[in-house]
């Protein structure tokens, strides 16, 4: 009975092998297409990076200014790749194409026939080029403006937002595939290529919510103002961190995924202001406050260490459940609590990182000249710290059940 056992699990084994070989065409398809959006993503931000400085020191005369042409590009890119697969996908599962079936593709409009990924990626960049236009109106109807918070700005974000999931799936499935399959492949820190990429992507994510710091509104009380912008870090963080830790099942990626996001942020103040002064002097403008030029910003290029803390106690969590042998995914059990404690780290870390910053805009201070009582002090930190937690908490549920998603989904 035993040999016959080891024999099924080995034809299993050989099976699935043969399979993954006669699959190769799909695979490369796909694989070339994620690296290529990926591409697309980090070109986007670095775009997002640079309009919001480029709104700051310069203006916004017209709409095509450079980081504009940047960010449209990217997205645009970006959107074509997906609908390119999502065509070819169609049509290699019609001709029965190995590799191409139910097992790996949704079914939508009931006629196309895709990964999960690049369809929900290719909805997002449509949803973005659809809110360009809109904008555009909405600034020729009622003037310039840099607030994120304007509809057709949200519009653009939130399908920024939907097309990074989607390319989470889209590397996340193809790692769980190649896992299956059994074949040798190279790993660096013990993760492959594919997995690195879905990193790559988890730091975007965070890097979305960095891009706004400066934009986020401020819930006023009286004298007192709040600003709101922990309430996005609360989330993206608990999202990106315990996600990335339930997609790969490996302690310390937590931490790799802020290094990422670190990496991001200091390579985009290395670009930005250049390209901003160097814009200015070729197209002979002025900026918008004489005298108030773009330099590296050492605070700006520091903020993922918002999330330093809050890593290491999402390794730390996962490296003991891991060494008594404990499972890393498939319960949300204690989810809520583990999305309390890393949120705490941030609600102390970053003010101290913000405040840090001499061109701190006013709205994330006490109004200016005005004495506030400590009571009230207190009375809003007793209704905005339960608020933030609760966000945290929403966060890393999310979080442990994409995560369990991404680690198994193939489709």
């Amino acid at each position: 009975m035993a040999q016959s056992e080891t024999q099924a699990v080995g034809s299993a084994s050989l099976y699935t092998k043969t399979r993954a070989r006669s699959e190769r065409g799909e695979r490369r398809l796909r694989r070339t297409a994620a690296w290529f959006m990926l591409l697309g993503l980090l070109m986007g931000e670095l775009g997002a990076v640079w309009d919001r400085e480029w709104h700051f020191y310069v203006g916004r005369d017209q709409f095509w200014t450079p980081p504009h042409t940047l960010i449209y590009l990217s997205v645009t890119g970006a959107g074509l790749i997906a609908l390119a697969v999502v065509l070819a996908d169609t049509v290699r599962y019609y001709k029965g194409t190995r590799g191409v079936d139910d097992a790996s593709t949704v079914r939508i409009f009931k006629v196309f026939h895709a990964p999960l990924g690049f369809i929900i990626a290719g909805f997002g960049a449509l949803q973005t080029l659809a809110a360009a236009p809109l904008d555009n109106y909405w600034h020729n109807l009622y003037g310039i403006d840099v607030a994120l918070w304007a509809p057709f700005h949200m519009m653009g974000v939130t399908g920024g937002i939907i097309g990074t999931l989607g390319m989470a799936y889209v590397f996340a499935s193809e790692a769980a595939i190649e896992r299956e399959a059994g074949l040798p492949y190279y790993r660096l820190l013990g993760l492959s290529w594919l997995e690195w990429g879905a990193l790559c992507i988890l730091a975007g994510l965070m890097n979305f919510t960095l891009i706004g710091f400066l934009q986020f509104p401020v819930a006023t009380f009286g004298l007192l103002q709040i600003p709101t912008y922990p309430l996005a870090l609360a989330a993206s963080g608990a999202l990106a961190l315990i996600g990335a830790v339930r997609l790969t099942h490996r302690p310390g990626v937590a931490l790799l995924t802020v290094l990422l996001l670190l990496l991001h942020t200091v390579l985009e103040e290395l670009f930005v202001p250049w390209a901003i002064r160097t814009a200015v002097i070729q197209q002979g403008m002025s900026y918008r406050i004489p005298g108030s030029i773009p330099y590296f910003n050492v605070v700006d290029a520091l903020l993922p260490l918002i999330f330093i803390v809050s890593a290491l106690i999402v390794d730390g969590v996962a490296f003991w459940r891991q060494q008594h042998q404990y499972k890393l995914s498939d319960s949300t059990r204690g989810v809520w609590l583990l999305g309390i404690v890393i949120t705490l780290p941030q609600l102390l870390i970053a003010p101290c990182l913000l405040l840090s910053s001499w061109d701190l805009p006013r709205v994330f201070l006490e109004q200016k000249g005005v004495a506030i009582p400590p009571d009230l002090k207190l009375q809003a930190a007793l209704i905005a710290v339960p608020v933030i937690l609760a966000v945290g908490v929403g966060g890393a549920l999310m979080g442990a059940n994409f995560g369990d998603i991404w680690r198994w989904n193939k489709r």
